[in-house]
């Protein structure tokens, strides 16, 4: 497989995730653990030398998972973007890996782990949607990915800091509910999809980001009711939300999306992570 990517739970064929079947416990003991005080520090350092270089950055909270306990079950906390830029990309990150296995039996323990959502998008006529993003994107800037995001806490909470945050209060039922939400609100607002033309997401399991600390993203299928030609006049009218997020479209054969791995690598070189976990995932869910 890929190292860029880890596979750390997919859904079978014989089985389908939904919002009614997918289940959360969510709770402060799901956020990451803190490290001792000096390397605790270091993340607040790194922060602070990042904003500096970027003042734009916004310290937003978000969920995080941490384990699965069944294959339906998922156990959630919270984190924030300062975390995850001062654990998953410390460049330390190696060594607090390490430190989490020792401490907790867990190489993920003291990650913030924020968890992403994306979408293997496939229009009527069996074709998979793909977006170059921009230098806009903190991530994989130039590099081909399904449409993504973040589930947002503050969609349930409002504009809370992440120490404002209580996890304990949220609803599980809502927590699930805004995690299918949120890869559709990603969809609109970098594709220019109407929701009325987007199936419900069905999940097809959580993929780990290597390049990023083994960061977890949630990779869902959505069916669009346009053709790909549909989709591209969409996009190209350029009037979505999140249209600085790319710069272009690309639209692929499902068939040769499924192959590209092994028949276009150099192709496959072109992807983010994120993306190549979505496939892999379908793949996995078609078998």
């Amino acid at each position: 497989m890929d190292p860029h990517i880890k596979i750390l739970f997919a859904v079978s064929a014989s089985r389908r995730l939904t919002r009614k079947t997918l289940e959360v416990n969510i709770c402060e003991a799901y956020n990451r653990k803190l490290l001792p005080n000096d390397k605790e520090q270091d993340i607040q350092t790194i922060w602070q030398k990042r904003v500096e270089e970027n003042p734009k950055l916004y310290n937003g909270t978000k969920f995080r998972i941490d384990s699965m306990p069944q294959s339906s079950t998922l156990n959630v906390g919270v984190t924030c973007y300062r975390d995850y830029l001062g654990t998953n990309w410390s460049p330390h990150v190696k060594e607090l890996q390490e430190l989490g296995q020792s401490d907790h039996g867990n190489p993920q323990a003291y990650m913030s782990d924020p968890l992403g959502v994306g979408a293997l998008v496939l229009t009527s006529d069996e074709c998979v949607v793909f977006l170059k993003r921009s230098k806009h994107c903190a991530e994989a800037y130039n590099l081909w990915d399904v449409p993504g995001g973040h589930a947002e806490p503050e969609e349930l909470v409002g504009k809370k800091s992440f120490e404002e945050t209580k996890a304990c209060n949220m609803s599980p039922g809502a927590v699930v509910n805004e995690i299918f939400d949120s890869i559709i609100r990603e969809i609109r607002d970098e594709v220019n999809l109407p929701v009325s033309h987007l199936s419900d997401p069905e999940l097809l399991g959580i993929a780990q980001n290597t390049t990023s600390g083994n960061r977890p993203s949630m990779e869902f299928l959505v069916r669009c009711s346009r053709s790909s030609q549909e989709v591209l006049f969409l996009y190209r009218q350029g009037n979505q939300a999140e249209a600085e997020e790319s710069t272009n479209i690309m639209l692929l054969p499902l068939n040769k999306v499924l192959d590209m791995e092994e028949k276009e690598p150099e192709m496959w070189k072109t992807l983010a992570p994120s993306a190549k976990g979505c496939i892999i995932l379908y793949g996995l869910s078609q078998k």
